[in-house]
């Protein structure tokens, strides 16, 4: 018996989140030429980042809410994603993914979206800015994150690198694209698949 598309989409999400652990990066894709604009200017197939943070709930940033919890089952059954990507840091210990939670939910949680923020990783990256400061796209030592302006890619980068796990070490956390989470050393593919 073949199961109708909306239960096997109800399986297939309850099924990836059985498999999440705290402080898992999850990349996504969405229909929709928005989606796919965002997808061209960050030159990646993926569009959103969330962070899960345990028990069946991701924090996001996105323009009409913001930093927000969500619901991942309701995000993967509801939403017109049509493809994900699970990656995992997988020499983290609990106290470590716990504490990139708390860096995101702290920092983060109610922050409004930054469209400027998202002009400049976008201008940023497609011009390679070089410059000093705040906006050099190299890390450097010390360098403490700008905790006021959020998008989605950046947030979870920025909640891994206060707590002290870089996601990348060549770009500042306030200048990752979700790309830059697929080609980090730090990170392992746990799972990818298509929404059906």
């Amino acid at each position: 018996m073949q199961l109708r598309p909306e239960m096997k989409r109800l399986r297939d999400a309850h099924s990836l989140i059985k498999r999440l652990r705290e402080a898992d990066i999850i990349l996504v894709s969405e229909k929709g030429l928005l989606h796919d604009i965002n997808r061209m200017l960050q030159r990646s197939k993926w569009h959103h980042v969330m962070l899960y943070i345990g028990n069946g709930r991701t924090i996001e940033a996105t323009p009409k809410k913001g930093a927000h919890i969500c619901d991942l089952m309701y995000d993967l059954t509801e939403k017109e994603y049509f493809a994900y990507k699970v990656l995992r840091n997988k020499k983290l210990t609990k106290a470590q993914r716990k504490k990139v939670v708390n860096m995101a939910l702290k920092f983060f949680l109610g922050k409004k979206f930054s469209w400027g923020q998202y002009a400049r990783i976008v201008f940023g990256r497609t011009f390679h800015w070089r410059k000093e400061g705040n906006k050099s796209l190299v890390c450097k030592p010390g360098h403490r994150c700008s905790m006021e302006s959020v998008a989605c890619s950046n947030m979870v980068a920025m909640a891994y690198y206060e707590a002290g796990l870089p996601v990348t070490e060549r770009y500042m956390p306030e200048y990752v694209v979700p790309k830059d989470y697929e080609e980090s050393k730090a990170l392992s593919k746990l799972t990818e698949g298509k929404i059906t």
